[in-house]
């Protein structure tokens, strides 16, 4: 039996399939090709693919959400913004000095930056604009958080720590604030529920912590009899903090519910209540840290103190710590009911960006519905790129 014809196939397959492995760039030097073809997945786009594609979607979105505006009373229509000469005179008509920014769905999304997001935050310093940087992500130290900046803004040399506002540095602030056992003189004493990020940045603040990421051989779960015998060997506690944790389980929810039990005059704070963030290119729903705080409330009969967008305490740590005006302050983001609401509630202007959480048909339930006037962003434009001051760019 003679093999020429299927090596000859073969052959023919495979110089095919380098042929569309090398259009998509997937080929690497000394790798073999792929002799079956299937269609390209997400994890073969590059950056540049996914913020044009990111780009693109906002602008349609944008699309979208201008039938809605036009729709709604002139009374509560926010102003759209359709370019970047648009955005310059709104900011100069409002005197606004001070940029507050959400992180991700406005300046990146995971890895990827968004559509001219590090020439506007770049070109806002250059010019003596205040910038700040607010995410209600407490997985993160502010030096953790810097770096990221840096790196998917491609933009170093010109952030500062200082401008960075997490909701895990926000958290170690607002204890600060409590002056707990001032009067005892002890360290004060903070269980977390959370990662080594939020653990850090407490401890940053002088407190002494407890729970954080547990040990790989610990189990998840705990029964009847495991809980009656658990020692407990986090003492007594003065608060109980709450942060996004991957790892949040039966067991730490035991010993959370217990502790604040045996600890009535413990504070409970949460870094944020976000329901549920966006991952994929599909925009799948991830829980967030209100789902784990909704869990701790129920089990303990407690109500957590939010220190994360929109609260007050977060209003009020950065225009009294920073000295900012809110009235000269635009805070921009891509969720109504943190970001949006956040910077309703503070006094300052607002702006929402269509690369995030928030479609068209959410803007139309909060214009039809009156008790949801603080969710009506001042103005929207699709994406951060609008914001810069630059007549030849295109959008």
């Amino acid at each position: 039996m003679s093999y020429l014809p299927l090596l000859t196939l073969m052959l023919m397959l495979a110089e095919n399939s380098f042929a569309w492995s090398s259009k998509y760039q997937i080929m690497s030097r000394g790798t073999m090709p792929p002799l079956f073809l299937s269609k390209p997945d997400e994890a073969l786009y590059t950056s540049a693919d996914i913020t044009d594609t990111i780009r693109k979607e906002s602008v349609q979105e944008m699309e979208k959400v201008t039938e809605v505006v036009n729709t709604c009373s002139e009374s509560r229509r926010p102003l759209l913004v359709g370019t970047n000469n648009a955005f310059g005179a709104y900011v100069n008509n409002n005197s606004i000095q001070n940029f507050l920014f959400d992180c991700d769905g406005v300046l990146y999304r995971g890895t990827d930056s968004m559509p001219r997001a590090s020439q506007t935050i770049q070109q806002l310093i250059k010019r003596g604009k205040k910038v700040f940087f607010v995410t209600n992500n407490a997985a993160s130290t502010r030096m953790e958080l810097k770096t990221k900046l840096e790196k998917v803004l491609n933009c170093r040399g010109i952030l500062k720590e200082e401008m960075m506002i997490g909701s895990a540095y926000v958290a170690g602030q607002y204890l600060k604030s409590c002056n707990l056992n001032k009067d005892s003189g002890k360290k004060t004493r903070v269980h977390v529920i959370g990662t080594a990020g939020l653990c850090t940045e407490l401890q940053s603040a002088g407190f002494d912590v407890s729970g954080g990421q547990d040990p790989v051989d610990t189990p998840s779960g705990m029964s009847r009899d495991e809980l009656a015998s658990y020692p407990f060997p986090e003492g007594q506690i003065d608060a109980l903090v709450i942060g996004l944790d991957n790892d949040f389980n039966y067991r730490k929810l035991c010993i959370a519910t217990v502790l604040l039990q045996r600890n009535p005059h413990a504070l409970l704070v949460a870094t944020n209540l976000d329901a549920f963030d966006l991952v994929g290119f599909d925009a799948r729903h991830l829980p967030g840290n209100g789902a784990l705080v909704s869990a701790v409330e129920m089990a303990s009969g407690r109500t957590a103190i939010n220190v994360g967008k929109p609260s007050s305490t977060l209003s009020e740590l950065i225009m009294d710590g920073y000295g900012l005006e809110a009235r000269e302050t635009l805070m921009i983001g891509d969720r109504l009911d943190t970001d949006i609401k956040f910077g309703n509630d503070s006094g300052m202007k607002s702006a929402l960006v269509l690369t995030g959480c928030t479609t068209s048909s959410e803007i139309a339930s909060v214009l039809k519905d009156d008790e949801s006037s603080q969710m009506i962003p001042s103005l929207i434009f699709p994406h951060v790129g609008y914001m810069l001051d630059d007549a030849t760019s295109e959008n």
